[in-house]
């Protein structure tokens, strides 16, 4: 997988698929999925949508789902739930959120992803913990995606980089 770390805006990085954080309840209520309500206010109703037909109010930490992308200069948008209940996370999640998203990423047709660094907004992962979890995943072996991973600051793309290295 080829791996572009950039300083800037998700939503403004275009790819087949955006990879979004998720709470396990899908509502977008901030964020990274603030920012998608307010230019996509339609994406709420689909996450609601999907939770309505599972019949249940929330989804498990590490699960993923898929959403049209509205407006926004992507295929679709896949939904990771980095985060349990409480807001809390962890290695194993964070990896099985990525995994998970980047499984949903190849079977629908995706060669290129863009995304944040899932686990450290309103979770409470380090962007140090964060990488290593990304270097180490097994989804990493694949070639047939050119993954953009945005940040907001250089430092946390210098952090990054030394890391994939």
């Amino acid at each position: 997988m080829n791996v572009n770390v950039i300083v800037g805006d998700v939503l403004e990085t275009p790819a087949d698929v955006l990879v979004c954080p998720a709470n396990p309840w899908l509502n977008m209520s901030g964020g990274v999925n603030g920012a998608i309500l307010i230019r996509c206010p339609t994406l709420q109703a689909e996450l609601h949508g999907i939770l309505a037909k599972a019949e249940t109010s929330a989804l498990a930490a590490g699960s993923t789902v898929q959403t049209s992308a509205g407006s926004l200069p992507f295929g679709r948008v896949v939904h990771a739930i980095a985060i349990d209940p409480f807001y809390e996370t962890s290695p194993e999640i964070v990896a099985l959120a990525l995994e998970g998203a980047f499984d949903l990423s190849v079977q629908l047709g995706a060669c290129s992803v863009s995304l944040p660094t899932l686990g450290t907004g309103y979770g409470p992962m380090s962007i140090q913990s964060f990488g290593e979890v990304f270097a180490k995943s097994k989804f990493r072996e694949t070639s047939l995606l050119k993954t953009h991973l945005v940040v907001r600051t250089a430092e946390n793309a210098d952090t990054l980089k030394l890391i994939l290295e």
